[in-house]
């Protein structure tokens, strides 16, 4: 599977096809419409995730956060993942993307990406700040649309 695809050559329809987890780096309208007319669910964690992880330590949280995000999905069904920037925080020591390829084992997911992208690599917050994190593509078994 090629990881990095244009998203010049994908058409809406394409996109639903692609193997999970679907990274999305650019945005276009007709993929969030192709995305809501395939009833697939939308799915913003951060608030779920924070009222589950409430009044654990930082070492019970850093243990569970992986688990507790995959009993937030819906069970079997496609995923949009939207709002998921908490899994970032440095205190959790997460590879985020290996995060997203654990839900996709369970779930389609596409993720609507909250960071940049380099040219081969995922890249979350700036050098220099606690939460950066850079991923490159090729390390993952995920599909990047750019």
């Amino acid at each position: 599977m090629e990881n990095i695809i244009n998203n010049r050559t994908l058409t809406a329809n394409k996109l639903l096809e692609l193997p999970s987890p679907v990274l999305l780096c650019s945005k276009r309208d007709d993929f969030i419409q192709a995305i809501a007319d395939a009833d697939i669910q939308t799915v913003s964690l951060n608030l779920p995730l924070a009222r589950e992880l409430m009044g654990k330590t930082e070492n019970e949280i850093a243990t569970s956060v992986t688990a507790t995000a995959l009993r937030l999905m819906p069970d079997g069904l496609p995923v949009f993942l939207s709002d998921y920037e908490m899994l970032f925080d440095p205190r959790y020591k997460l590879d985020v993307i290996k995060v997203f390829c654990e839900i996709s084992r369970y779930n389609t997911l596409i993720v609507k990406w909250c960071g940049s992208f380099d040219g081969d690599a995922l890249i979350y917050a700036e050098p220099g700040y606690d939460d950066y994190s850079r991923y490159r593509v090729s390390d993952y078994e995920i599909a990047c649309v750019i």
